[in-house]
């Protein structure tokens, strides 16, 4: 399965710390909800993901930096910082900061039993986070921080189930706002290269290509990249195909069909990028979900850059 394990959080309830896990919550969809307000430093968070689940963290007070296996991210007052379903994260063996955290676990596993929504609206707001291209949003603290914090106080009441679920989905929808305002500053080169991307995911897209689209050099075209989206083209492009081979294998393709449609060179070199991604070969990725229909793995609709 990988080198990484899955992190599954047990219910804890300490002067600093609150954990609170589906058996206290009883809301649909939320795995676990957490705050933390820590006058010192604590040790550094293992390498680990979430089966199935996008975990969103927003600070109260101070500044955090979590870290994907590609990079660092740095977050303070009114910023979220989003890891996806299955993505690998931790604090690259540096301490958690002192400070203030809110953050909670959506699992996407079950659109029938997603914040009391119908399927239809479900899988419309799973699909709308899966749009989110970048780790670290930038919202409006005045409004996004009170939301968060109050849903909190009720989970922790545990009585007013249906009203924590309705400010969370509001929560979940100004980050999709907030995120849709930050792509509307991407440069229109750019755009074009993501429109590109997105209605090409099964080519053999090269960076050279693609720079060229862009106008620019490949040297240029990286770093522009990077700095407007906080992510490298290749790792980029490289998320968007395996979150459309998991669609592909779970609809019966084979390991070597799905790589030769995703124009992989080998099937062993697609397998090698899959499990990178994923800490699952494909094939063990095929026998770990259920056979039911599963939401957790939409097609690639990344980004909405009109």
């Amino acid at each position: 399965m990988g080198t990484f394990p899955i992190w599954h959080d047990d219910y804890l309830f300490t002067k600093g710390r609150i954990v609170l896990t589906e058996e206290q919550l009883h809301i649909p969809g939320i795995r676990v909800f957490g705050h933390h307000a820590l006058y010192n430093a604590i040790p550094s968070l293992n390498w680990h993901c979430h089966d199935n689940a996008f975990e969103f963290s927003m600070p109260g007070q101070g500044t955090f930096t979590f870290s994907t296996l590609e990079k660092d991210y740095p977050f303070s007052g009114g910023e979220v910082f989003l890891s996806h379903p299955d993505e690998v994260h931790g604090t690259n063996q540096v301490p958690v900061t002192t400070g203030e955290l809110y953050w909670f676990q959506l699992d996407i596993s079950d659109e029938n039993h997603f914040l009391f929504l119908n399927p239809e609206a479900a899988r419309e707001l799973i699909l709308k986070l899966y749009s989110i291209p970048r780790h670290v949003i930038r919202t409006e603290i005045k409004k996004t921080l009170p939301i968060i914090e109050t849903a909190f106080k009720l989970a922790l009441g545990g009585t007013e189930i249906q009203m924590t679920s309705s400010l969370l989905q509001l929560f979940l929808q100004l980050i999709v706002m907030y995120s849709k305002k930050e792509l509307s500053q991407i440069s229109p080169d750019i755009k074009t290269v993501l429109e590109f991307i997105d209605n090409n995911i099964t080519s053999d897209l090269s960076l050279d290509s693609l720079a060229a689209l862009a106008n620019l050099s490949c040297s240029q075209f990286k770093q522009k990249f990077k700095k407007q989206l906080g992510i490298a083209p290749r790792h980029f492009i490289n998320q968007q195909k395996i979150e459309y081979a998991k669609t592909l294998l779970m609809e019966g393709k084979t390991v070597t069909e799905t790589a030769m449609l995703l124009n992989f060179t080998t099937s062993s070199y697609f397998s090698t990028v899959f499990k990178k991604y994923t800490l699952y070969t494909p094939n063990e990725y095929q026998k770990k979900q259920p056979e039911k229909s599963r939401v957790g793995n939409p097609p690639p609709q990344h980004f909405n850059i009109s």
